[in-house]
């Protein structure tokens, strides 16, 4: 039997409060496409699917909500944001979802520290040529910030705020790299054993390490990327200073694991993975040739699951648990849920 291409990141999800303001968000400022929805109303919610798509690709895109939409989005080779929506939260005053950083500033002897609900999902990212004239572009559009360009001790690089309040990193690209004015560049998530969450992205879903930064006595950044064989040919030693720009030129996303310095031995740090209250981050999914044989194959190798494919509603899909606790959703490339949905 022929060995199975590697699992390819295909999205982050994140749950949402209004869907309205989120997609015209994303779409006004990083030009963002809807690729495809669902609607389930049997059980009460929507997914949204945006990709940055290079400029020339954005009129060929089929129109959402069909099976011409849905075919693309499941034989696609970049990587998408899904956005849950529960019905009805938007119009719920007291619905708000975790943007995995709130609180991030307490004490380690802080009760929610205690509980790891101050560690988990941290933000995305977009790369663009000009951090200071995108930061003074969205903030003279309403876009609130976290962190400006010369604010704080990392100079030159910014977080603005969703409609979430989710952060977005902003990040200096090179000038004439791409035409786009921007690409999506990451999903940063805190992990507790740099070693053993290494592993597994590299090891069991196939993802290469292309980056290490580390601060001495405090934190270090992993950089992972579902690379072609050729861009792991050219590829530098993670840990060379051509490293840095070799993430730099990617247009698809990569992974960003972020250590802290010895959470890896405090029995009392575990990540919040944003499937408990308080909710927000839900997972990063990969698409995978055969769903059934990549599941026994992580079943042997001991890996945990959160739902098989022959559990729940819905069969094309599956969810293993990374080291973290992280949960990491398997579909089967080309599936449909025609069946399930409403839209088509």
């Amino acid at each position: 039997m022929a060995a199975a291409a590697a699992p390819r990141w295909q999205q982050t999800m994140l749950r949402i409060k209004d869907p309205k303001a989120s997609l015209e968000f994303y779409k006004k400022h990083f030009n963002m496409q809807l690729v495809h929805r669902y609607d389930f109303p049997q059980w009460k919610f929507s997914l949204y699917f945006l990709e940055r798509p290079r400029d020339k690709d954005i009129e060929s895109l089929p129109p959402p909500g069909t099976k011409e939409s849905e075919q693309y989005l499941w034989s696609m080779q970049g990587t998408t944001l899904e956005l849950t929506h529960n019905h009805g939260s938007e119009h719920d005053p007291t619905f708000s979802v975790w943007s995995g950083n709130q609180g991030s500033d307490l004490p380690k002897d802080s009760p929610l520290y205690r509980e790891g609900v101050i560690r988990g999902f941290g933000h995305i990212a977009f790369n663009v040529e000009d951090v200071y004239a995108t930061s003074a572009q969205l903030e003279k559009d309403g876009v609130r910030f976290q962190k400006r360009p010369d604010e704080g001790r990392m100079k030159g690089l910014a977080f603005c705020l969703d409609p979430d309040g989710y952060w977005i990193e902003l990040v200096k690209r090179d000038e004439g790299l791409f035409a786009e004015k921007q690409n999506l560049s990451q999903t940063m998530m805190r992990v507790k054993d740099a070693e053993k969450t290494i592993s597994f992205y590299r090891d069991v879903l196939g993802m290469t390490l292309i980056r290490e930064m580390t601060v001495p006595n405090d934190f270090s950044n992993f950089f992972l990327a579902c690379l072609s064989e050729e861009e792991k040919k050219s590829a530098p030693a993670p840990d060379s200073a051509e490293a840095r720009d070799f993430v730099k030129r990617l247009w698809q996303p990569v992974l960003e694991l972020t250590h802290n310095h010895g959470t890896e031995k405090d029995d009392q740090f575990n990540v919040h993975t944003g499937n408990s209250d308080p909710v927000g981050f839900g997972h990063i999914g990969f698409l995978v040739d055969d769903l059934v044989r990549t599941c026994d194959e992580m079943e042997k190798r001991g890996v945990p699951f959160h739902k098989r494919p022959n559990e729940g509603n819905m069969s094309q899909i599956a969810f293993v648990l990374d080291p973290n606790g992280y949960r990491i959703e398997l579909i089967q490339r080309g599936c449909t849920f025609a069946g399930t949905c409403s839209n088509f």
